[in-house]
């Protein structure tokens, strides 16, 4: 009874045992459970082969795809990894250009301001120096004119005064 049970749990074991399967990505035998999940996810369909005896040269060539993937996958990844590299360094030496620039910027705009100073205090000092009061005399053949600055400042201020309440004001209603 003993040798009966036996044998019948060492057929059970045998024949319930799991063969060598592959799983096949498309036209290749998948490297991982990683390409496995992405090829599914991609086409749902995976294939499962057995392996037998027999196709001991397909199971060399299965190894030897197996790693030529794996070292693609590997290369790829280096890849990634450089084109990333390079991509920070290129943002670095972008923003490094940008302060840099922005730096330029702000010194170009501080001696322009201090140009600007410079000139408007030659302009006081000029203006200070000539009198506020103009004459200029007009001769003419016909008559002499003699106008001030301050009577025309002061039509000036007239018509503004007149023409302020009117949507388009007349220039050549002059007061006397």
């Amino acid at each position: 009874m003993k040798y009966l049970i036996l044998l019948i749990f060492s057929l059970l074991v045998f024949a319930c045992s799991n063969g060598k399967r592959v799983y096949w990505c498309g036209d290749h035998a998948c490297i991982n459970n990683k390409e496995k999940e992405a090829y599914f996810k991609k086409t749902m369909i995976v294939e499962i082969r057995e392996l037998s005896k027999q196709n001991k040269k397909s199971k060399s060539e299965l190894e030897i795809i197996k790693k030529q993937a794996g070292l693609e996958q590997k290369k790829e990844i280096k890849n990634e990894k450089e084109l990333a590299k390079q991509v920070r360094l290129d943002k670095k030496r972008r923003i490094k250009e940008e302060k840099e620039l922005a730096k330029q910027v702000r010194l170009e705009e501080k001696k322009i301001i201090k140009e600007e100073k410079k000139s408007y205090k030659k302009k006081i000092l000029k203006t200070e120096n000539v009198p506020l009061e103009k004459e200029i005399v007009i001769n003419t053949g016909i008559a002499r004119i003699d106008i001030s600055s301050n009577e025309f400042k002061e039509l000036v201020e007239k018509i503004t005064n007149k023409n302020m309440f009117r949507p388009y004001p007349n220039i050549n209603d002059i007061p006397n």
